[in-house]
C-alpha cells in the first residue's frame, strides 16, 4: 500500500476514534443530566436521597467520560500526525476489541493499520 493510501487510513482512523469515543462522552453528559434532573424532581425524596442520586449519576457519567476522552484525544493526535498518538492508538485499539460491535471494529482496524509496512512513516517525529 502506498504512502498516500496510508495517509488516508490514518485520517479515517482518527475520525473513527473521535466519533466512537465522542459517543461515550455524549452518553456520559446525558447520564449526568438525567440523574441530575431526577435528583431534583423526585417527589417526596429527602435531600440526602436526592444528593445520592445526583452523586451516582455524576460518578457513572464521570467514569464514562474518563473512558471516552483518551480516545477523542488520540483521534485528534492521529489527525494532526502526532507521533505519540501511534502508541495510544495501539493500546486503545486493543482495549476496545471486547467492546462489541463498534470497539471490535475500531480495534481491528487500528491493528490492521499498524501492521501495514510504512505505517510509522505517516506521523511527524
Amino acid at each position: 500500500m502506498g504512502h498516500q493510501g496510508l495517509e488516508q487510513h490514518r485520517r479515517i482512523l482518527g475520525i473513527l476514534f473521535i466519533v466512537i469515543n465522542g459517543l461515550s462522552v455524549l452518553i456520559a453528559v446525558g447520564v449526568m443530566l438525567f440523574f441530575g434532573a431526577m435528583g431534583g424532581m423526585l417527589p417526596g425524596a429527602k435531600p440526602e436521597e436526592r444528593a445520592l442520586i445526583v452523586a451516582m449519576g455524576m460518578g457513572v457519567g464521570g467514569c464514562l467520560a474518563l473512558l471516552g476522552l483518551p480516545g477523542v484525544i488520540t483521534g485528534f493526535g492521529l489527525l494532526y500526525r502526532k507521533a505519540w498518538s501511534r502508541t495510544l492508538t495501539l493500546v486503545l485499539g486493543i482495549l476496545a476489541i471486547p467492546n462489541v460491535p463498534l470497539g471490535t471494529a475500531l480495534g481491528a482496524y487500528a491493528l490492521w493499520f499498524y501492521l501495514q509496512p510504512g505505517s510509522d512513516q505517516v506521523f511527524d517525529t
